[in-house]
């Protein structure tokens, strides 16, 4: 309860902002596109196009944190483990066939997820926040061990350009600290538009 009465500040605070209106009218048409473009092409079933729409908005309100504040809030990654939960349940009734590959897939995917990064923090000493780590291991929980593969790749991709971009153009140095969950949100978009 407590949760929902932050959201809910939250989300008033921010819906005076011109471009966080903008942000969201843009994730939601996005989330539209992507859901016909992967059911359409790809034959996505529902409860996968569930999970991934709502991943994706989790992410995306994730990444209006960070890009502002520079912190991955704990209690929005949790309510997206719970939330994958309950999704996971739907999926185990609806493919029973299938129950201990979606459990593996789902484990491996945020060992990946949260492991590959859990190392680059160590490597990089804090240039990689734990935030990220927590961040990568829930989004492996939701797209399993073959798409946290692709979301890291893109992920990365995004976040080398714009680097690259804002040193070139003089507005970053190499030491300078960027958030990186928008580029998440980006590489998720990227996934999702190449059916990964």
């Amino acid at each position: 309860m407590k949760f929902l009465k932050k959201s809910k500040r939250w989300m008033k605070a921010h819906w005076q902002n011109k471009s966080f209106r903008i942000f969201l009218v843009v994730n939601i048409l996005l989330m539209v596109l992507l859901s016909v473009e992967n059911m359409l092409l790809f034959s996505v079933g529902v409860l996968k196009m569930l999970r991934y729409v709502i991943l994706l908005c989790g992410v995306a309100v994730i990444a209006c944190i960070d890009r502002r504040s520079k912190r991955i809030p704990n209690e929005i990654l949790l309510a997206l483990v719970y939330i994958r939960a309950l999704v996971l349940i739907a999926e185990c009734v609806m493919y029973s066939s299938y129950v201990l590959s979606m459990i593996i897939s789902a484990l491996l995917g945020s060992i990946l997820g949260g492991g590959m990064f859990l190392i680059c923090y160590f490597i990089t000493r804090g240039g990689v926040g734990m935030g990220d780590v927590k961040l990568f291991f829930v989004a492996g929980l939701y797209l399993g061990s073959g798409g946290i593969m692709a979301v890291i790749v893109t992920t990365v991709f995004s976040s080398a350009v714009y680097s690259i971009v804002q040193l070139v153009r003089k507005k970053a140095k190499l030491k300078d600290e960027i958030a990186f969950a928008p580029f998440v949100w980006i590489g998720l978009i990227l996934a999702m538009a190449l059916g990964i």
